[in-house]
């Protein structure tokens, strides 16, 4: 943490999981550039109460059969991360990442307020008031208003600036220039894009003098200690219930009666450094698992005799197998469209046209590279869940679906329920974006 955690302070939150690689990443390249390596929050999470104090006479495990208790009911948590903002904190102004919260979110927050509120001292006032409570992830804390202010300001409006001209004076960083000298700024830097990522809160992390006492899993329902010599398996093991609970890995058939026309993009089999930049569901060295779920997923969803059209990037990676080895292992009868990883493949094509229910498609990798002449809907995929803002599932106005596997949930999506989506869309022409498959 930032600041020096007394020992007899408590915190109780949710750290990230799925997004933590992707969201350290960003922090860093944000502290980089605005040069605030000493306010950085080193453990991105989501406060659900405190800082506090335990009142007299309260053990600690007594807290911990508080937070058990109100969390019981509750299974993984899901919220989204979009965006930036800022706030003032205990210690001064704030820069965050902005979390959209679900209503389970704030349900489990109410939960913990009300059920941990009893045995504490508290020193924030949204932990009393839980209905006016700020739900963010710390970049950074303890800076100076106008500094932070100044921060904010470039990431909301993703404006440039000279970086190596930065100073920091009396404790603000404000742009020092020699007026007489001719030299340009060489680099103008832009701030990193905001993000906008889904996440499950999978565990709840009970903080004591700024380290962690005891995690709570929502999915095994039980707790973990942070010194298990099996955290890693323990890891793995709650990743495969929230896989099984929220149904992204499939235990059976969900075949259709009739024959139908499947799409599905960019599965990556083989490739390791996709499950963090992309934030899948796996252990960060677990290929072999994943690659497992991908296959058996596709052959729960798709019959031997349906047609389904992979649209690029199969497979990845110095570790992956040959096209061909994973093709014998999937069912139906398998159109390969080409993406920027397939350059070696000799059956795929650019893009594939087709026309079902009515509707037009045009199937390709990069959406970009369809002609402005067409005017039907694109399935496409290559930009995965790296920026749903402009990508989503289903962009209505501008007729593109995104089938990248992190969209779709892992699993391929049948052309006839696409065709649904567009037609009841009629009666609700306001809803302009579906973000991912199953909202």
């Amino acid at each position: 943490m930032a600041d020096t955690f007394p020992e007899d302070m408590f915190l109780v939150e949710i750290r990230l999981g799925r997004t933590k690689w992707r969201i350290k990443k960003t922090t860093a390249e944000i502290v980089r550039m605005f040069q605030i390596e000493e306010f950085v929050e080193q453990h991105p999470h989501i406060t659900l109460f405190g800082p506090f104090t335990i009142k007299n006479g309260v053990s600690t495990q007594h807290l911990l059969k508080s937070v058990k208790d109100a969390a019981h009911p509750f299974g993984a948590i899901p919220f989204l991360l979009y965006g930036y903002d800022m706030n003032q904190g205990l210690n001064g102004s704030v820069i965050a990442y902005r979390v959209i919260p679900t209503h389970q979110l704030v349900d489990l927050t109410e939960a913990i307020a009300t059920a941990v509120g009893r045995l504490t001292e508290t020193f924030t006032t949204w932990d009393r008031d839980p209905d006016q409570k700020w739900f963010h992830v710390t970049i950074a804390n303890r800076l100076e208003q106008g500094r932070a202010a100044w921060i904010y300001r470039h990431l909301e409006d993703q404006s440039p600036f000279a970086s190596q001209i930065l100073e920091k004076k009396n404790g603000f960083l404000g742009i020092m220039q020699n007026p007489f000298s001719t030299t340009k700024p060489e680099v103008h830097e832009v701030p990193p894009r905001p993000p906008l990522y889904d996440e499950d809160g999978l565990r709840i992390t009970v903080i004591r003098g700024g380290n962690i006492l005891a995690e709570y899993d929502l999915e095994q329902h039980c707790w973990f200690s942070p010194d298990s010599t099996t955290a890693a398996l323990d890891w793995q093991h709650s990743l495969q219930q929230y896989r099984k609970k929220s149904e992204i890995e499939l235990f059976h058939p969900l075949y259709k009666n009739d024959h139908d026309i499947f799409v599905i993009s960019d599965l990556h089999l083989g490739h390791a450094n996709i499950i963090r930049y992309c934030s899948r569901p796996f252990p960060h060295d677990a290929t072999d698992e994943m690659d497992q779920v991908l296959i058996k997923n596709w052959n729960y969803t798709v019959k031997p005799g349906d047609r389904i059209y992979h649209i690029g990037d199969l497979c990845y990676g110095p570790y992956a197998k040959t096209p061909y080895e994973y093709l014998r292992q999937l069912n139906g009868a398998i159109s390969l469209i080409r993406g920027n990883h397939d350059e070696g493949s000799k059956t795929a094509s650019q893009k594939e046209t087709l026309v079902h229910k009515g509707i037009p498609f045009a199937l390709i990798h990069n959406p970009n590279d369809i002609p402005e002449t067409f005017s039907g809907w694109v399935i496409h995929g290559h930009h995965h869940n790296n920026n749903l803002a402009d990508f989503p599932f289903i962009n209505f106005e501008k007729r593109r679906i995104n089938v990248s596997a992190e969209v779709v949930r892992y699993q391929p999506v049948s052309l006839s329920d696409l065709c649904n989506i567009i037609k009841d869309h009629q009666l609700k022409p306001k809803i302009k974006t579906i973000l991912l498959r199953g909202e």
